[in-house]
């Protein structure tokens, strides 16, 4: 990128002082080298510049002999030796004179490619955005940001249409609409990859300028805004958005806007542990959908079906492992990678209760469809997923290695519900290497981030632990106290999987005698 650098760097003392007596030409030449970048073809430079070809050359071979430019290897494409030097050129010009360098070369890459191929396309954004072109620059930034979401390179896409939003905002309020699109595209993108934050603020900024006459469009965005209340655990705005879209579709008859509001309501549901109510609004949800309506759409209710029933009990796993298989065949055939990388990670728990290499197996398939996504989020949570099965079959120190890792990745991304379940990892490593101490704080901080944002399903589940943590330790007070918290949690509904451990360890607390702490028991969950 030749966009103006950070004004805190500086050349270093060489490249100043290869800087000092320049002629008049050198530096006009350095000027438009630094705006085409930190590599140029020489023809590209003639032209934008007018130049005799001769007489260019021999002032870029004296640049050469300088150590300022440099040749790459066959001739006829060059390069700054030092990109602080390209920086300090570039930071010396004028706001009007860079605008005329942008435009100038953006000029002469039309005429040279009347039918660009995609990294010129991109170039020709670059330049017509920072010539402040912005009827060029929007139409050229559009287009290489739908060849890279075509070419699953979101993070690309999302720099394009930024500009493109800037772009707009310089035309006028003429452009109120097309903001309001590329907003929502912007709004999309940044909840495919994760960022929640960064994808409210643009579908907030789509509402305050879509079409006030389209209740289709604010029911779509409302919805939007809720689906990431609910990742941010706002589960009260998530309900709220969603009731307020459902009344913009049912204005409009809008049965696919309708069916998604139904299985956002079904997600909720099944955030609270509501698990019945969730598989209800689901298959609500796929009962309205037309018959017609967008395979991912259908991929992504099978997901949501395949949760519900996950968690009703491993009476009904295997109806659980059927819809995460829909799942994976038709979001697989859609190129819906994100998605399908949420299918495997479900069916990679699910299968993981029982079979704990084959759930990794399942997980490492979730990480390589989050990877082509883009989802550092997806890959977060797949790593977590998997630290319990790790354990269970004794890769202690992998299990250490991947809860860390997910750390990193969604305490960058601001994942509340993620770090919940990375500081109990913590409690469950700790408590098989004997460090109780560690293991009790983690557990006790787990449970206050569960009752924090209402996680009732966690906050069960971390009391179990911290039961089974007690008993160990000889404090049968704090077992029952721990045990009695997680029954009035209804940690049978919200854990199924976890009841037989659960009233196993009820019986053992019941006992006059615990195990010494450290001693090898036969009661411990299969983690």
């Amino acid at each position: 990128m030749a966009e103006r650098a950070g004004a805190g760097s500086s050349a270093g003392p060489s490249a100043a002082a290869s800087l000092l007596d320049l002629s008049d030409e050198q530096r006009r030449i350095l000027a438009y080298a630094s705006a085409l970048g930190s590599e140029f073809d020489f023809e590209l430079l003639r032209a934008s510049m007018g130049a005799d070809e001769e007489a260019l050359a021999e002032e870029v071979e004296r640049l050469v002999h300088r150590g300022i430019l440099r040749e790459r290897a066959g001739g006829g494409r060059f390069g700054f030796d030092e990109e602080e030097v390209r920086g300090q050129i570039y930071r010396s010009l004028t706001e009007s004179r860079l605008r005329v360098l942008h435009r100038k070369i953006g000029t002469v890459l039309e005429e040279m490619y009347p039918d660009p191929p995609p990294e010129v396309l991109s170039e020709l954004g670059r330049h017509y955005f920072l010539g402040k072109a912005p009827e060029k620059s929007s139409r050229y930034n559009r287009r290489a940001a739908e060849i890279a979401r075509e070419g699953d390179e979101p993070e690309v896409a999302i720099h394009h249409l930024e500009r493109v939003l800037v772009d707009l905002a310089a035309l006028g309020e003429s452009r109120r609409r097309e903001r309001a699109e590329v907003a929502e595209a912007l709004g999309d993108l940044s909840y495919a990859t994760g960022n929640f934050r960064a994808a409210d603020r643009y579908f907030t900024e789509a509402l305050e300028h879509a079409d006030t006459a389209d209740p289709k469009v604010h029911a779509r965005l409302l919805l939007a805004r809720a689906e990431v209340a609910r990742e941010n655990l706002n589960v009260d705005a998530a309900v709220t958005g969603a009731a307020q879209a459902l009344r913009y579709f049912n204005q409009v008859d809008d049965r696919v806007g309708i069916a998604q509001t139904y299985r956002l309501l079904g997600r909720v549901a099944f955030q609270r542990g509501l698990y019945r109510e969730a598989l209800d609004e689901s298959m609500r949800a796929l009962e309205t959908l037309p018959a017609r309506a967008d395979p991912r759409l259908r991929g992504r209710l099978a997901i949501d079906i395949g949760n519900a029933f996950s968690s009703l009990g491993s009476q009904v796993r295997p109806e659980a492992i059927e819809w995460y298989e829909r799942a994976i065949e038709r979001l697989r055939e859609a190129g819906d990678w994100g998605e399908l990388a949420r299918a495997y990670h479900n069916l990679g728990v699910s299968v993981g209760e029982v079979r704990p290499q084959d759930g990794l197996d399942y997980l490492a398939e979730a990480r390589t469809a989050a990877e082509r996504a883009h989802d550092a989020r997806a890959t977060g949570r797949s790593l977590l997923s998997g630290v319990e099965m790790r354990l269970a079959i004794g890769d202690l120190e992998e299990a250490e290695r991947d809860n860390e890792q997910a750390g990193r990745l969604l305490e960058r991304l601001g994942d509340r519900l993620g770090m919940q379940q990375v500081v109990v990892n913590r409690g469950l490593i700790a408590e098989k290497r004997g460090q109780w101490d560690d293991a009790e704080r983690a557990y006790t901080e787990g449970l206050a981030v569960a009752r924090r944002y209402q996680l009732l399903g966690d906050e069960a589940e971390a009391q179990f632990h911290l039961a089974r943590l007690c008993y160990k330790t000889r404090n049968l007070d704090g077992a029952r106290a721990a045990l009695r918290a997680a029954r009035e949690l209804k940690i049978g509904e919200l854990r199924p999987h976890l009841l037989p451990a659960y009233e196993e360890l009820v019986r053992q607390v019941a006992e006059p005698a615990p195990p010494a702490a450290g001693a090898a028991t036969s009661d411990e969950h299969p983690l």
